[in-house]
């Protein structure tokens, strides 16, 4: 498959590995990724080079080690890049925490968490399709969906211990019939359209964008509400204030408030918010495999979702 490079990726202590790991775990797309407790693994094509990326905790010292094995050494830069962005090495637990500590719903939880980490995503795109699917299902029956879109639609890569696709891209979703795969035709068609917005340039869905700016152009796409984008905003683009304040289970793990008050409530956590969901959903009352919002919660422009033909525009229900 190509030669194997090493890397080293440092971070501020704590690192709370096992949280971020079985986070990934619960998400892995079948064929793509493969998670264990002690690595995660994934296919990567880059430059038009398909390749695979592992990534360990270092046995020592404050680190992570990345092993890429790709043809040539021109794209490790970028590579590299984008796993610190997936891991979220760049974050200063002690400023984190400084801020969120204090808080008496936040405060326990950081101590039982410390070093929570917000999982990125090495494909922004890839993970704006995955939150679609993920839209009134729970997330092992869209992880279950995602690798068979992966199988069906994406590219073949030499197998490697149980990788053996490349998530399709957006140019093979374009007009790809994703309901043989399972998909409900509202959601397929939210895919095509996110997909072309993409081709098209009316989307950026790059590590890097102004997170504030792209989930207004999300929603725009039919079938994309505010908590869709939100979940795109926060792991896609690394925001670190992202706040889906309709998620179920957060407003569970808050005591029980609505979306309203949840989003009140969540204004003392800012510019941190993404954290504090990482934090919410470690709750007992979060287990990783469900992570939903309300059918009926508040959208943006104050109107209650509906879940009837004018739905292609409601919000998703798992991640």
């Amino acid at each position: 498959m190509g030669n194997t490079h090493r890397r080293t990726l440092a971070y501020r202590p704590p690192y709370n590995w096992d949280s971020l790991i079985s986070f990934l775990s619960a998400r892995a797309t079948p064929g793509v990724e493969f998670v264990e407790p002690h690595r995660y693994r994934r296919t990567i094509v880059v430059g038009g080079r398909s390749g695979t990326i592992e990534v360990r905790r270092a046995p020592a010292g404050s680190a992570l080690t990345l092993e890429v094995r790709i043809a040539g050494a021109r794209d490790l830069p970028a590579i590299v890049e984008r796993v610190r962005h997936m891991f979220d090495v760049e974050a200063d637990p002690e400023v984190i925490a400084g801020h969120l500590g204090a808080d008496p719903m936040l405060g326990p939880r950081l101590r039982a968490h410390p070093g929570i980490r917000t999982p990125g995503a090495w494909d922004p795109f890839e993970l704006a399709v995955r939150a679609v699917l993920g839209q009134q299902v729970s997330v092992r029956a869209a992880t279950t969906i995602a690798g068979r879109i992966a199988e069906v639609f994406g590219s073949p890569i030499e197998d490697e211990d149980g990788l053996s696709r490349l998530f399709p891209t957006a140019a093979q979703l374009l007009d790809a019939p994703v309901e043989r795969t399972g998909v409900m035709p509202a959601r397929a068609s939210a895919i095509r359209a996110l997909a072309r917005a993409v081709v098209e340039g009316r989307v950026s869905l790059q590590s890097g964008t102004d997170g504030h700016v792209a989930p207004e152009s999300l929603t725009d796409l039919p079938g994309i509400g505010p908590w869709t984008a939100s979940y795109i905003a926060m792991r896609a683009y690394g925001e670190p204030d992202a706040f889906p304040s309709g998620d179920l289970v957060l407003r569970q793990a808050a005591g029980g408030c609505t979306a309203r008050e949840l989003e009140a409530v969540s204004q003392a956590w800012r510019p941190w918010r993404s954290y504090a969901v990482m934090l919410l959903w470690q709750s007992p009352h979060a287990p990783p495999a469900t992570s939903r919002p309300s059918v009926g919660h508040v959208r943006s422009d104050g109107a209650s979702a509906p879940s009837t033909r004018r739905a292609r525009r409601t919000d998703a229900l798992g991640n």
